[in-house]
């Protein structure tokens, strides 16, 4: 007895996409499916839209009016690695960290959002690296789909449907150590 074994249905949270030679595309394909890196976006609603909009040109993810700046850089809410601060996860942390989260403006960097288990950083250098999505199986590779991060330029980005940006974030400042200069 032989069993076929079928390739996984490729679908964006139950809407068909199809397998072409350049990767997954939407049947009914349109401006705004694509990121301009070429990477095909999810169509999930408008929050996850206004979201990725936040992220790409750095507005309040919560207003999408423009986030606090100082001459310190753009405010972000981080959140803490699991761990405490003598874990070897906060080694060198926040230098360098990911975040599919957008920058916050003064209102929206207040509690309750800015507390336990969040910091407030001022960024002066927030690099768009990648994206966070679902990662299907290539052609010919029987596999799951997986919620995963790929940096930009991953031969695997054709088979992305990506829901948000990464951006990596350098040169922070804790922002309550960061003086005002405005």
């Amino acid at each position: 007895m032989t069993t076929s074994l079928a390739p996984p249905a490729v679908l964006d949270l139950g809407r068909p996409l199809e397998r072409t030679t350049r990767g997954l595309a939407y049947p009914d394909e349109r401006d705004g499916d694509r990121s301009i890196e070429g990477v095909l976006l999810s169509r999930t609603g408008s929050e996850t839209s206004s979201r990725r909009t936040a992220m790409e040109k750095l507005l309040c993810g919560l207003c999408s009016g423009p986030p606090e700046r100082t001459a310190d850089g753009v405010l972000w809410l981080l959140s803490l690695p699991n761990g405490a601060p003598d874990d070897r996860s906060w080694d060198g942390w926040p230098e360098g960290a990911r975040t599919t989260e957008p920058p916050v403006c003064l209102q929206h960097a207040t509690p309750p959002r800015a507390g336990v288990g969040h910091r407030a950083f001022y960024v002066a250098e927030a690099e768009l690296v990648g994206v966070h999505g679902t990662l299907h199986p290539a052609p010919g590779v029987l596999a799951a789909p997986v919620d995963r991060m790929l940096r930009f330029g991953d031969p695997r980005m054709p088979w992305m449907v990506a829901h948000s940006y990464v951006r990596q974030l350098h040169r922070l400042t804790p922002a309550d150590e960061q003086r005002r200069t405005r």
